[in-house]
């Protein structure tokens, strides 16, 4: 790497030629300060001072560095001898300190760079195997923010990183089969069920993309897998419910880094500017116009300030921020008071992917053992419901665990799990050239991922980790009537038992 920096220092008066004296005395033994903390071998790589001018009131100097002292921090360096040097002996101070232009040279081997887009960069230039970074008029505040390191960590990340982080930390490659089990009966049902649920008058689409009304008897379905779920694997684990908010602010989204994993696949939520007056010419020209001015609704909203919830369990990490716990009284939390959203764009499609669904959402804190134990358990126990219900499944490792999504690095020092995620799947029969399953259970721990973004402690220091488990009731209705069909009597008898009397669907004349 090669740091090429043009900048200059103010200072708060002109600088006459007893001060430029004592300024060059500091420039001329600046390679001391520079070469501190760099490796011993290493030294023709850290700053030099290649040429530089006095013009008024200012020092314009020309820098350049290799891998260590980079010549953006020998810039800062300079600052504390020249001060110390001239301040108390020629009343003079620093007014600001300035980058220019900085080139910044990244060799890379392959093209796969060359549309990068690096925040606060002016240029990105690709050639040569080289990927050059262009920052301009670069102040004292931008350096402190340390901007620039974190731009070439974003690069280096982006362009070493070939193997992503869940890989990495897996100890078993992701997407090995751990545990499967086949049903015992015949099944004859091969149909796709979104295409029969929507003859039956079942489900409805929304206009909403991913969305859909579901009639009673689809409800019915959905609130007795809820409570099989609720009786046969959280109960028995000795989950408390409680009511998680689903509106949720960016700066918690932020503290989890799912803004830096998943940006794209989030609902963004832009309140209104709470002002009657402002929209009277937005609903006039609606009424007018017959058609929503979406312009000038744009005009009238705030900035983004939360999203709707895409995970389920981001309320509960926030909950516990900056406390001190006790890992010998964990806790196990469960929600499923309502939808979870998701923007999937166009790989939402039937009733197994959709942008909103029903979920329930284990969450657990505690020793890594506790955790990882508990895990563990709402997993089997979710495998064994399928089981009771002659479910064919199968369990795998998961690759994507939410929480690593779209990472290829971590430059924190965090714990993770030597396996991040399991995930349930049900067998699709309908899927006709290849066995694919639906994912209804999601079972993951995460380290000190969110511990760690969250500032949350053991109050003796001892190792906090946290864990979630998602069962998609969306999901598991979507498996069970792919693999028994929408007949009641070819149901589990478990199934008929809690169903009851078949609801019916609304009459209606031209539907379904």
């Amino acid at each position: 790497m090669r740091f090429d920096l043009r900048g200059k220092i103010i200072f708060s008066k002109e600088l006459n030629s007893e001060i430029i004296e004592d300024i060059e005395e500091v420039l001329k033994s600046s390679r001391e300060f520079f070469l501190k903390g760099v490796p011993k071998g290493k030294e023709e790589e850290a700053s030099k001072i290649v040429d530089y001018v006095f013009q008024g009131n200012e020092l314009v100097l020309h820098i350049v560095s290799g891998r260590y002292t980079r010549a953006h921090d020998a810039l800062i360096r300079l600052k504390k001898p020249i001060v110390e040097k001239i301040g108390r002996k020629h009343r003079i101070g620093i007014r600001s300190i300035l980058i220019e232009n900085y080139e910044i040279s990244i060799p890379v081997e392959s093209n796969t760079v060359k549309d990068i887009k690096v925040p606060e960069c002016e240029e990105v230039i690709f050639e040569d195997n080289t990927l050059k970074l262009v920052f301009r008029n670069i102040g004292e505040k931008e350096l402190k923010r340390n901007i620039i390191d974190r731009a070439i960590k974003f690069v280096k990340n982006y362009v070493e990183s070939e193997e992503d982080l869940t890989r990495r930390v897996c100890v078993i490659e992701p997407g090995t089969v751990v545990r499967e089990y086949k049903t015992k009966r015949s099944i004859t049902f091969k149909e796709d069920p979104t295409e029969v649920a929507e003859k039956l008058g079942w489900v409805k689409r929304f206009p909403g993309k991913g969305q859909w009304f579901y009639t009673p008897p689809m409800a019915k379905l959905f609130r007795i897998f809820e409570e099989l779920i609720m009786e046969e694997c959280v109960n028995k684990i000795g989950f408390e419910e409680c009511l998680f908010p689903k509106l949720i602010p960016l700066e918690i989204m932020y503290k989890m880094r799912y803004l830096e994993g998943l940006p794209e696949g989030m609902y963004y939520v832009s309140p209104p500017k709470r002002d009657p007056e402002m929209f009277k010419e937005f609903v006039t020209e609606m009424m007018i116009k017959r058609e929503i001015p979406i312009k000038k609704l744009r005009d009238l909203l705030r900035d983004p300030g939360y999203v709707l919830a895409p995970a389920q369990c981001e309320p509960f990490y926030q909950f516990f921020e900056h406390m001190l716990v006790d890992v010998d009284k964990p806790v196990k939390f469960v929600d499923r008071s309502g939808w979870t959203y998701r923007w999937e764009g166009g790989g939402a499609r039937g009733l197994d992917r959709v942008n909103e669904f029903l979920r329930i959402e284990c969450v657990m804190l505690g020793s890594p053992e506790f955790v990882e134990k508990v895990r563990d358990e709402t997993l089997r126990y979710a495998e064994k419901l399928a089981e009771k219900l002659d479910l064919e499944y199968w369990t795998v490792v998961g690759d994507d665990p939410f929480y690593l999504e779209g990472r290829k690095k971590e430059d924190r020092d965090i714990e993770f799990p030597e396996i991040p995620k399991y995930e349930m799947r049900l067998w699709l029969p309908y899927e006709k050239e290849e066995r694919r399953g639906v994912a209804v259970t999601s079972a993951n721990v995460h380290g000190t991922h969110f511990v760690e973004g969250f500032n949350i402690r053991d109050y003796r220091g001892r190792k906090v980790w946290t864990g979630c488990t998602g069962y998609g009731i969306t999901r598991w209705v979507v498996g069970f009537l792919a693999q028994y069909g929408f007949n009641y009597d070819d149901w589990p008898k478990v199934i008929q038992k809690k169903y009851g009397k078949p609801p019916e669907i609304p009459k209606v004349i031209n539907w379904p």
